[in-house]
């Protein structure tokens, strides 16, 4: 038996989340700790603002796009920080539960630590993109050509006064860098739901396998271990997958409203996305380049929660085809009627709804490209 926990490299960013005040210590937040968290939500506020101030106020109309792209974005993003402050415990819960379990079989285990660390790889690799992204471009156009890609709306004229660039240059930067926590929380929904989709998989691994370890016997006795193994393990089965509904669901719960905000933005975003890029408003190779990967995550973050729930619907629909792959043909009759029963229920697949209205599948994803591409065709005609 394996006993798999939080994985090192998620529990080093929750060291980082109580380091950074982002998570409070003990069962409560003692009221210096409440202030932190007031003041990263109303800072992270502000960036929006500023954006969205910006789009309205800037005289050019590609600027303008960009920065009501950015905004959206970032209104997304400071949710989701949000998010992150002020649900520590239903998170850390959903940690718990939902990724500490135990795997009995070795294959079992090492198809679920491989999946597990080509994840965790990617997601690194993800965190190093989008940082990299979004610091560069506002440091090498501060310092080299004294010069602010995102013309955002601020009290100061930072155009002509030096001292109002260097102050709009610290805001942007100092913005980005709580933006960071959004984005590594975003890997943590794609943990929670790649852990859940692996966990029904598992489950079917363990439905195909129940009773196969005491078919040996011959004598009569040995038969009746036998049934009695199987059935206790369908009895474990059963309860194991009613767990797992249960957990999942609560899952969905958690995050229906953050989904349902990303479906709602996302046709908008990508839309606008790719008029920066077909168009190319940059001024600059940097700001090519940051429009492009804004574009990336865009696409990265809504195919991905798309791909881990279609995943989720897909490896619970298949656990009826993993209950009769086992030796249930050989048992006796009253444990037949039970796997009859157990099997039309698992008949019924766990899917995301989002907002009673989506389901958290590719073809939904499919829906909002082509949704985007429609807006863009409206939108290029102006």
């Amino acid at each position: 038996m394996h006993l798999t926990k939080i994985h090192k490299v998620v529990s080093l960013v929750i060291s980082l989340f109580y380091r950074m005040g982002i998570w409070h210590r003990g069962d409560q937040p003692t009221m210096k700790e409440i202030r932190t968290k007031l003041f990263y939500s109303v800072f992270h506020t502000l960036f929006f603002l500023s954006l969205l101030f910006g789009a309205i106020t800037n005289d050019r109309w590609d600027k303008s796009i960009f920065l009501a792209d950015l905004a959206i974005g970032v209104a997304v993003l400071s949710v989701k920080l949000w998010m992150l402050m002020w649900n520590q415990k239903k998170i850390l819960d959903l940690l718990n539960r939902v990724c500490v379990f135990s795997i009995q079989d070795d294959n079992d285990y090492k198809f679920f630590d491989d999946k597990l660390k080509g994840f965790i790889k990617f997601a690194i690799t993800f965190i190093v993109i989008v940082t990299f992204d979004g610091s560069l471009p506002t440091l090498v156009l501060s310092l080299l050509e004294k010069t602010i890609y995102m013309e955002i709306a601020f009290p100061l004229d930072y155009r002509r006064n030096k001292i109002a660039f260097w102050i709009a240059t610290t805001f942007i930067f100092t913005e980005f860098l709580l933006t960071i926590f959004a984005f590594i929380f975003t890997t943590i929904i794609w943990y929670l739901l790649l852990i859940c989709s692996l966990r029904y998989k598992l489950l079917g691994n363990d439905l195909k396998n129940i009773g196969r370890s005491s078919k040996n016997g011959k004598k009569k006795i040995k038969q009746k271990e036998a049934d009695n193994n199987f059935l206790k393990g369908l009895i474990a089965s059963i309860v194991a997958h009613l767990h797992l509904n249960e957990l999942i669901t609560e899952v969905e719960d958690f995050f229906s409203g953050l989904f349902f905000m990303q479906f709602a933005t996302s046709g908008v975003s990508i839309c606008l996305s790719i008029y920066c890029l077909a168009f190319d408003i940059g001024e600059s190779l940097l700001e090519r380049i940051m429009f492009f990967i804004v574009f990336l995550y865009l696409i990265a973050d809504l195919f991905m929660i798309t791909y881990f729930g279609n995943e989720i619907m897909l490896s619970s629909d298949r656990l009826s085809y993993c209950l009769f792959e086992s030796d249930w043909y050989n048992q006796p009759q009253a444990t037949k009627k039970n796997i009859i029963i157990f099997g039309e229920y698992l008949k019924q697949p766990q899917v995301f709804v989002i907002g009673k209205l989506y389901p958290l599948t590719l073809e939904t994803f499919t829906k909002i490209l082509n949704s985007a591409y429609s807006m863009f065709n409206i939108l290029k005609s102006f």
